[in-house]
């Protein structure tokens, strides 16, 4: 019991010892086609020990790491972060695929990230709020709104003269 007690005041101190050291940021949670991703950065210092990532999850389960490889996107149980910036998204090299849910739109979901010798940290993501609809729907709508008013004007003038 007592070395238990010594192995986690001793991880603690690894993790704090990490935690002021790199950053996650800008999360957010988005919804494609594909699935459901977090997206965001990781910031990471140059002067600091090699960091690879190796869980991350969310109160609703454990996210699945993803790098693509030739065109094709591979499950992997780690990721390598290199120092400086690292983007994470549902269009990167790196993505994170969110699993549970659901994910209801402006809601705030709390994100674990497991890094080596147990550095923990912990942030908030929100969930993108899904537009109502396409662009392109709008600016059809727009364009054909535009085309019946032209029309109609073109009748009235034909019609009183």
């Amino acid at each position: 019991m007592r070395r238990a007690g010594l192995l986690l005041a001793w991880l603690a101190a690894l993790a704090a010892a990490h935690a002021g050291d790199f950053m996650v940021e800008n999360l957010r949670i988005v919804r494609t086609p594909e699935g459901v991703f977090l997206e965001g950065q990781i910031v990471y210092p140059a002067w600091d020990d090699p960091l690879e990532l190796q869980v991350v999850a969310t109160d609703r389960g454990e996210g699945v790491l993803e790098v693509r490889e030739g065109g094709v996107w591979r499950v992997v149980p780690t990721v390598l972060i290199p120092y400086g910036v690292t983007n994470f998204g549902a269009a990167t090299p790196l993505r994170i695929r969110l699993t549970g849910g659901p994910y209801r739109s402006g809601e705030e979901v709390p994100v674990t990230f497991l890094f080596p010798a147990g550095a923990l940290m912990t942030a908030r993501a929100v969930v993108e709020r899904r537009p109502s609809r396409a662009p392109w729907v709008s600016a059809l709508a727009v364009g054909l709104g535009l085309l019946v008013y032209a029309g109609l004007r073109t009748r009235r003038r034909a019609g009183s003269g």
